[in-house]
C-alpha cells in the first residue's frame, strides 16, 4: 500500500476513517494510461496542466485546442499538437516546463461529468508537447456541473492581455465568490504534481479576512490525493475559468488543512465531513482573451450541498 499511497495520503485516509475504501480503489491506479481511457482523452478540447516555476511556486493552466489536438501514441505518452492550440501560447506553463518538466494534467469533460488525471514529465519540440506518463487514473465525477464546451471551427489563436499582482482585488474576489467550479494543482513531498477539480453551488468558497479562501472538502473517492499532498507540502495553485468571457484567473500560494470543523454550520457546509482547507494567495495572473469557446450550462451536480437560507 505504501508504494501506491504516500505518507500524506495515508495520514488523511486514517483521519477520515476511509482507509479501507482507499485500498479498494488501488486497482484504478496505473503507472501508465488505462487503454480504455484513450478514446476519452483524444476527444477532449481542454487540458489542465499544473507546473512549477523557477522559484518553486505552483501554477495551474488551461490548454484549449481544436478536437484532435490530443494524440495518444501509446499508454506511456500523451502528445499535444500545438499548431491546433486555440488558447494563449504565452501561458506560464510553457516557460515553466523549460526548466522544470514535472507536470500533472487533468482532463475534465463537464458535459459527461467525467475526468482523468495523469502526471509525468513534459517536453516541447517545435509544435509538439509530449508528456511521458508516470501514473494515471480516472477520478471521481461528483460535484461536476454539466456544461457543453466546444471550440468553434473558426476560432483563432487569441492575442491576450494580462494583469497580475500579489493581493487579490475586488474584481478577482468577485470572480471567486461567484464560481461554481475551479481547478487545483498540488505537489507531493518528492515533487510530483497533480491537478484536480473542485465544484459546488456558487458561494461554496468562503472569502475570509485578507482574501484567504476557505473551501469545504466534500465526500470523494477516499484516496485523498489533493489533501494528502497538502498534508505533506503546502504549495498549491488554483485556476478559475470564465468561458463566457474567455478569461482565466491563476492563483499561486499555499494551502492549509482544517480537520474536525464540527460546528453545526461547518458540518453542514462541508457535506458532513467536517473537513475544509484554506488557501492564501502569493501571486496571481488574470488573462484576458485567453480563449474562445461555445459554452452552454446545463445543470448543477446533484451532489452539491445546498446552502441554507
Amino acid at each position: 500500500m505504501s508504494d501506491i499511497f504516500h505518507d500524506g495520503q495515508l495520514a488523511v485516509q486514517k483521519k477520515a476513517g476511509e482507509e479501507n475504501i482507499a485500498i479498494a480503489r488501488i486497482p484504478m491506479i496505473k503507472d501508465s494510461l488505462h487503454p480504455r481511457s484513450i478514446p476519452f482523452l483524444e476527444y477532449q478540447v481542454l487540458a489542465f496542466p499544473g507546473s512549477e516555476d523557477g522559484n518553486g511556486d505552483l501554477w495551474l493552466s488551461l490548454l484549449v485546442g481544436e478536437r484532435g489536438f490530443i494524440n495518444i501514441p501509446s499508454i506511456e505518452e500523451i502528445k499535444f499538437d500545438l499548431s491546433k492550440l486555440k488558447s494563449n501560447r504565452d501561458d506560464i506553463f510553457f516557460k515553466n516546463i523549460e526548466t522544470r518538466p514535472t507536470v500533472g494534467v487533468l482532463f475534465h469533460e463537464a458535459a459527461r461529468r467525467a475526468r482523468y488525471r495523469a502526471w509525468g514529465l513534459a517536453r516541447t519540440e517545435g509544435n509538439e508537447l509530449s508528456i511521458t506518463i508516470k501514473m494515471g487514473y480516472p477520478s471521481c465525477p461528483k460535484h461536476i456541473q454539466r456544461e457543453v464546451i466546444e471550440v468553434p471551427e473558426n476560432a483563432e489563436l487569441p492575442v491576450s492581455n494580462y494583469e497580475n499582482g500579489t493581493l487579490l482585488g475586488a474584481l478577482e474576489l468577485d470572480v471567486i465568490s461567484k464560481a461554481h467550479t475551479f481547478f487545483i494543482a498540488t505537489q507531493t513531498k518528492k515533487g510530483d504534481i497533480e491537478s484536480s477539480h473542485r465544484g459546488g453551488n456558487p458561494g461554496f468558497i468562503e472569502i475570509l479576512e485578507h482574501g484567504v479562501l476557505r473551501v469545504p472538502d466534500y465526500l470523494g473517492n477516499s484516496m485523498f490525493s489533493t489533501l494528502g499532498n497538502i498534508y505533506e507540502n503546502p504549495k498549491a495553485a488554483l485556476l478559475f475559468v470564465d468561458h463566457k468571457k474567455g478569461e482565466t484567473l491563476q492563483l499561486s500560494g499555499k494551502a492549509t488543512l482544517q480537520f474536525e470543523q464540527n460546528s453545526d454550520d461547518d458540518f453542514y457546509k462541508s457535506g458532513e465531513t467536517g473537513r475544509f482547507w484554506t488557501f492564501e494567495t502569493k501571486k496571481w495572473i488574470r488573462t484576458i482573451n485567453h480563449h474562445t469557446v461555445d459554452n452552454e450550462f446545463i445543470d448543477f451536480s446533484p451532489f452539491n450541498v445546498v446552502t441554507k437560507k
